[in-house]
C-alpha cells in the first residue's frame, strides 16, 4: 500500500461473534496482526449476491489470484475479496486520497447495508455505516495524516 492509500476491512455483523458500531477489535490481534479471516469462518455469505453487487457496480481488475477478485481499480480505490470454495475468507477496501471516492464510498456503504457488513479501521473500531462519519474517519486517519506531511512539505 502507498502513502495516498488507506486500508479498511470489511466483516460480517453476525458470524461467531455478533458485532456492532463502536466496537473496538484490538483482541482479536495475534502477532500483532488482525485476522479478519475469524469473522468469515463458517459464515454462509451468499458470494453470488455480493459478486453480482460488486460485478454491477465496480469493473473487476486483473488479480494475482484465482481465489482474490479485485473490483474497482487496484492502483486507486478497490474493494478486494479472497474466498475458497464460495465461501468468502477475507474482504477489504482500500481508498486512494488522491482520487475522488466519494461514488466509491457511497456504493461500498449501499453493499455493507444490503449484506450485513461492517466496515473496520486499522485502529480496528467498528465504522458506523454513516457517509460522514466514514469520510470523517478517512480523514483523520493517520495514513491521511503521513500522506498531508509527505505532499505537503
Amino acid at each position: 500500500m502507498s502513502v495516498y492509500q488507506n486500508e479498511y476491512f470489511i466483516v460480517p455483523r453476525e458470524g461467531n461473534y455478533t458485532l456492532f458500531e463502536g466496537l473496538n477489535l484490538k483482541s482479536f490481534l495475534e502477532d500483532d496482526l488482525f485476522e479478519d479471516d475469524l469473522f468469515w469462518d463458517g459464515i454462509n455469505v451468499n458470494l453470488k449476491k455480493i459478486n453480482t453487487y460488486l460485478s454491477g457496480n465496480f469493473p473487476e481488475d486483473n488479480s494475482w489470484s484465482e481465489r482474490l477478485k479485485i473490483y474497482g481499480n487496484n492502483d486507486t480505490n478497490s474493494i478486494n475479496l479472497l474466498s475458497k470454495d464460495n465461501m468468502i475468507e477475507s474482504m477489504s477496501f482500500r481508498v486512494n486520497f488522491t482520487t475522488d471516492y466519494t461514488i466509491f464510498l457511497d456504493k461500498l456503504i449501499e453493499l455493507c447495508k444490503l449484506n450485513d457488513l461492517l466496515i473496520v479501521d486499522n485502529d480496528l473500531n467498528v465504522l458506523s455505516l454513516d457517509y460522514q462519519m466514514i469520510m470523517d474517519n478517512i480523514v483523520n486517519s493517520k495514513a491521511f495524516e503521513r500522506y498531508k506531511q509527505f505532499f505537503q512539505e
